[in-house]
């Protein structure tokens, strides 16, 4: 498990988006993020692969220095990422922090459990 931190300037009016390339393969085991302003209620930051979304954190009014945990997603939450692949959406982890996200600009600070034990199920084959 690797951690992988982001600390990034946000603002208030306007949906953020940023995106972190993968060191290695693996897969997004949990999210936390803290900001150092007013986390407004019902506002999300989503961490995905293209367009799947694999962890979302949603605010309920957090105050500023809370620990927001983020919940993975159900169906996604074991998509693989991967720097060697040839679709450019698998190399980096996309980042979408929800327009008004908090009431003034501010810096938010992601933290990202980082699991470098992907694997993929396949049938068996015949021999």
């Amino acid at each position: 498990m690797e951690t992988i931190t982001l600390v990034t300037e946000i603002t208030a009016s306007g949906a953020d988006t940023r995106y972190v390339p993968v060191p290695y393969r693996g897969t997004v085991h949990s999210v936390r993020a803290s900001c150092d302003q007013i986390m407004v209620a019902d506002k999300t930051i989503i961490v995905s692969r293209g367009a799947s979304a694999v962890n979302t954190a949603t605010a309920d009014d957090e105050a500023a220095g809370v620990i927001l945990d983020g919940t993975p997603d159900t169906t996604n939450k074991g998509l693989v990422f991967d720097p060697d692949s040839d679709t450019a959406a698998n190399r980096v982890l996309k980042i979408v922090i929800l327009d008004a996200f908090t009431g003034s600009d501010g810096t938010l600070t992601l933290r990202i459990e980082y699991d470098e034990s992907a694997y993929i199920e396949q049938t068996a084959s015949e021999a």
